[in-house]
């Protein structure tokens, strides 16, 4: 049964029956992609010059 147990968290996750990220078809979906990405740059921007 451990076996089994084991097996099944490995074999049996979403990520196997999962296409990939699925975007909105009309862009919102790309825009606040977009928009994180620039708040994660430039925060990471922000934390290194304040690090001199």
């Amino acid at each position: 049964m451990k076996r089994f147990a084991a097996m099944m968290t490995v074999l049996a996750t979403p990520a196997l029956a999962h296409d990939g990220v699925h975007l909105h078809p009309h862009g919102i979906d790309a825009v606040w992609l977009v928009l994180a990405a620039l708040a994660l740059g430039g925060g990471a921007a922000a934390l290194l010059r304040s690090r001199k």
